[in-house]
This record gives C-alpha cells, structure tokens and sequence, in this order.
C-alpha cells in the first residue's frame, strides 16, 4: 500500500528554495532554448490575428515562462487576453510585478489573475473557449490529468492549440518510481509520457507534435548525508518533503538506488538526465 504524505507542494516556501537550488545546478525551464522553441510553435498558431486572442496559462507561477509567449504572441496578435492561473498567491505576485516592468511592451494585453485551481476556474467559466493554453509542468497537480487535459482541449476554438511541457527522461523514469510508494492527492509523480498517452487514448484523432529540449544536472551531492544542497536537491528530485528524514529506510534505500540507476556514472560524478519534452496538441 502506498503511504499518504504531503509533497513539496504543501510547503510553497521551502520549494523554490529547493528549486532554486537546483536552477543552480543547471534546471531551468525558462531558459534560452526554451524562448527559442515557443518562437517556432507560436508561428504555427492559425487563428484570425485581427481578433481578440484568448490565452489561459495553467499554473502559470511567476510569469517568467509565459514572458516568451507572451511577447511572441504580440507580434501576431493586436490584442490578447490573458489568463493566468495559479494558487500560489506570492508566485502570481510575481506575475503582476512583472506585467508592470513590461508594461509598455505588453499594453495591448489585458490580464486576468485567478487564484484557484485549473478544476474550479473550468468549473465556474463552463462555456468559454481559448485560442492558446499553456501548460508548463502543471499537469502534476491535475485532480485527474485524463479529465483535465480533454477538457482543456475541448475548449480550444478551431485554429488553436495547447502547449505542454513536462519531465522527460531519467528524471520521469525516476519520478513513477517514486510514485509507486508515495502518494498526494494534490500531486501526480507523472511525466511527458502520460500526458501523450491521454492525447493517444482520449483524443485519438488530435494532431501534435513533440519537442525534446535535453538537460544533465550532476546530482552527485544527492547521495551525501552530510550535504545540505544535496539534500534540497533530492527533496525537489522526489518532490517529498525532507526525503532524508522522513522516508522509511529499507524505503529509502530502494529510491536511491534506483537513482542511481537513472543516473550516468562520470567519474566521481553522479549526471541525472532532467529533460523536458513539449507536446503541442492541435484544433484543426
């Protein structure tokens, strides 16, 4: 049976601390590359750029990977409106500071904050459709992701698509290992792939592509006790809080050693693949 605990997730302080952690290391979904390749997909948006576009972003946080899209956007579009969805009150805090830096740039974007869920915000606007969703490694926190992703998708006008990013690789391998004994209702130990298998079972007939971006972080520090950085690292790998000093032991040594496995061995060093992959799911 697997145990009920609180992941990260219940304690937004402590993890951006450990995320930020592991940005030092090299994690960085709001990255160059990143910029780059939301460049490509935007272009392919086919919608009528002389009407109002509608955006949703999903857990959009603090805004820094929305700034791209947004931007990018404009250069199609004369004029959006933008959703921005998050729970997290300090993170979208973020967000309108950082709508006020950009202020003259993004003039012709009207923005919409929501504090509250993916699940309550579809439920209370039942009949309102969106012309480009981002989900940018949300679907974790998906009270049930199947649900969730199809309904997004059905709310796409004709011409639109939605944006998923999510963990690839070793680290997602990891991730479902973790989830086979742990879990919280409030998150999903769930990667690119499982997103991609409900566009292939729920939306059998939707056109998409796939993007892979690859990143290796050295997560060596991760299997020193005496570590402190290692042991933020590991708490945001597993996304459970205080791993070290929670986990059951004979629990914790099968998780680690199965890190391992995830891992390439360089050295002295201990690289973890922390890739992420984009599907971008079309309304033709």
């Amino acid at each position: 049976m697997k145990e009920a605990v609180k992941t990260l997730i219940h304690y937004p302080v402590y993890y951006h601390t450990c995320y930020d952690e592991m940005k030092k290391r090299g994690f960085n979904v709001d990255g160059e590359q990143w910029a780059s390749d939301v460049k490509k997909v935007v272009q392919k948006l086919n919608l009528n750029p002389t009407h109002e576009l509608n955006v949703i972003s999903v857990g959009c946080g603090s805004g820094t990977v929305d700034k791209p899209i947004i931007d990018t956007l404009l250069t199609k579009h004369s004029s959006i409106r933008f959703i921005a969805i998050d729970p997290a009150v300090d993170e979208l805090n973020k967000f309108k500071q950082l709508v006020k830096d950009n202020k003259d740039e993004w003039k012709n974007v009207v923005f919409d904050f929501q504090t509250t869920t993916i699940e309550e915000y579809l439920e209370v606007n039942g009949a309102q459709t969106f012309g480009f969703i981002v989900m940018s490694h949300s679907a974790y926190h998906f009270k049930d992701v199947a649900t969730t992703v199809v309904d997004l998708y059905n709310r796409l006008v004709k011409g639109g698509m939605l944006f998923s990013k999510m963990i690839d690789g070793g680290w997602e391998k990891f991730s479902a290992k973790v989830g086979e004994y742990f879990t919280d209702p409030k998150f999903n130990f769930i990667g690119t792939h499982d997103v991609e298998d409900v566009v292939k079972r729920r939306i059998p007939n939707a056109r998409y592509e796939t993007k892979k971006r690859d990143y290796t972080m050295d997560i060596t520090e991760c299997f020193d006790e005496e570590s402190q950085a290692g042991a933020l690292l590991i708490d945001f790998i597993t996304i459970l809080y205080k791993f070290r000093e929670t986990c059951k032991p004979e629990i914790k040594k099968i998780i680690l050693e199965y890190l391992v496995e995830c891992c390439q061995k360089e050295g002295d060093k201990m690289l973890l693949s922390t890739d992420e992959r984009d599907i971008v799911i079309f309304k033709d």
